[in-house]
C-alpha cells in the first residue's frame, strides 16, 4: 500500500501521466504497480494517451519497455517525460522513442533504424576489443584435479538446521 500512496497523476501534453515520485531505481514491484495503474487508466477510465514521468529514474526493470510496447500495439499513445541521460542512451530508447517537445518522447510502433540482414546497424559497436596483457583469473578457474586444496561450499540456511540434519 505504501508504494500506491506515492503515485501522482498529471495531465501533460494531452496524456494522463503517472509519476512515481523521486525514486531513482524501480524494481519488479514498481513495474507491477505501473502495469496495474496503466490497466486502470486505459481499460477502465478509457485514456488513449498515457505517459510516465521519469525525471528521477536511473534504473528501469527489463520488462518496462515491453510493458509500454504492449500498450502501444493496442493503439495507446505512450509518452515518456523528462528521462535521465542514462535512460536516453539505452538501445530500446534510441530505437523506439522520438522527441516531440522539450522533455517529452513518443513511443514509436516501429524502430527508427530497422535491422537489415547482413548489415551492421549504425548503433552497433564494431570496434575490436583490446586484449589485456594480464587477465584476472578467479581461484576457482585455476583449481584442477591435481591441486591439494579443497573448495569450500557455503550453505544457505540456519546452521542449527544443518547440524541437526548431520546428527542422524
Amino acid at each position: 500500500m505504501a508504494k500506491r500512496n506515492r503515485l501522482h497523476f498529471h495531465n501533460w501534453n494531452g496524456a494522463k501521466v503517472i509519476d512515481l515520485g523521486t525514486m531513482e531505481i524501480w524494481d519488479g514491484a514498481d513495474l507491477a504497480l505501473l502495469r496495474e495503474t496503466l490497466t486502470l487508466l486505459i481499460d477502465r477510465q478509457r485514456h488513449h494517451s498515457i505517459g510516465v514521468n521519469m525525471a528521477f529514474v536511473k534504473y528501469i526493470p527489463s520488462g518496462f519497455f515491453g510493458l509500454l510496447f504492449d500498450w502501444r500495439e493496442k493503439g495507446v499513445r505512450v509518452q515518456l517525460f523528462n528521462p535521465q541521460p542514462h535512460v536516453q542512451r539505452m538501445l530500446w530508447f534510441q530505437q523506439f522513442m522520438e522527441p516531440i517537445t522539450k522533455g517529452c518522447f513518443l513511443l514509436l510502433s516501429e524502430p527508427k533504424q530497422p535491422y537489415q540482414a547482413g548489415m551492421t546497424p549504425p548503433w552497433a559497436t564494431t570496434q575490436p576489443v583490446e586484449e589485456k596483457e594480464e587477465i584476472e583469473v578467479s581461484p576457482f578457474a585455476l583449481a584442477n584435479s591435481d591441486d591439494d586444496a579443497e573448495l569450500e561450499f557455503a550453505y544457505v540456511g540456519d546452521d542449527d538446521e544443518m547440524d541437526a540434519s548431520t546428527d542422524d
